[in-house]
């Protein structure tokens, strides 16, 4: 709960989409305990309802997430390596494990493990105003939260180093422009088009959904080899779905007609 009695996350299921939203606008939906824990146990549940195809990650206010909150109090012992591995970490590979899309909607700045959680979606959608930033080096630190890791997949080496070490932000067109961002739209009808895509991606065939989210996160460290025989497997588990058998004879009857 957050200082006002309201949720730190807000959870509804609607078109077979589990909408998430990031709700502590006061904050700039900045993480503590509260948003740590409810955005966890939130991608548990839409993991775990077979009603839900498609998460939509989202936020309250004009920002998406200032990434984590300088004014939670914390033990005089706390240890960061401990708190990213288990506060943190859990989310971000929740998101990459989870067998349904995720589509993050960012409506202003995704800052620090906020940009790490933005990135980390399946999809990302932007609003013309929003942007990534990373002012980590600015009080001596290295960005966290696989942040390098999701930079430099997208960016490449050198942009990635370039942006780590001066400090700076990447503007929604430059973000679409390097293949973080699939769309940037205006604000207002950032609901509307992930709602949108959401409905696409329902449509799909979960199975197969799942298995290619699989397999394109493998590909990012496997061989050529590995990669090929694992869809193969994923190939073989597809056919023997009923719902590729249904989807390939109404190909089929498409065809004839």
């Amino acid at each position: 709960m957050t200082n006002d009695g309201t949720a730190a996350i807000e959870y509804q299921v609607k078109d077979r989409t589990a909408w998430i939203r990031l709700n502590r606008p006061d904050s700039l939906n900045a993480f503590n305990a509260a948003l740590r824990e409810g955005l966890l146990a939130a991608l548990e549940r839409a993991g775990a309802d077979p009603e839900v195809r498609v998460v939509v990650l989202t936020s309250a206010g004009r920002a998406f997430c200032a990434g984590a909150d300088l004014l939670e109090q914390k033990p005089a012992d706390a240890d960061v390596i401990t708190e990213l591995m288990e506060g943190y970490y859990p989310i971000l590979n929740r998101i990459r494990t989870l067998e349904k899309p995720v589509i993050g909607v960012a409506p202003g700045v995704a800052a620090g493990v906020g940009a790490s959680l933005l990135m980390a979606c399946d999809q990302v959608l932007m609003a013309e105003q929003s942007r990534i930033y990373l002012a980590f080096c600015h009080i001596g630190l290295v960005p966290d939260g696989g942040a390098t890791w999701l930079l430099h997949r997208s960016l490449g080496y050198h942009r990635a180093f370039a942006l780590i070490t001066e400090g700076g932000s990447l503007d929604a067109a430059t973000c679409q422009q390097v293949g973080i961002a699939r769309e940037v739209v205006p604000g207002a009808e950032l609901d509307a088009r992930a709602a949108a895509l959401a409905a696409t991606l329902a449509d799909r065939p979960p199975l197969a959904t799942a298995k290619a989210k699989a397999l394109l996160h493998q590909a990012e460290t496997a061989t050529f080899d590995t990669v090929f025989r694992a869809e193969a497997e994923a190939q073989k588990a597809c056919l023997a779905s009923e719902e590729s058998k249904q989807a390939i004879a109404r190909f089929r009857e498409g065809k004839r007609a």
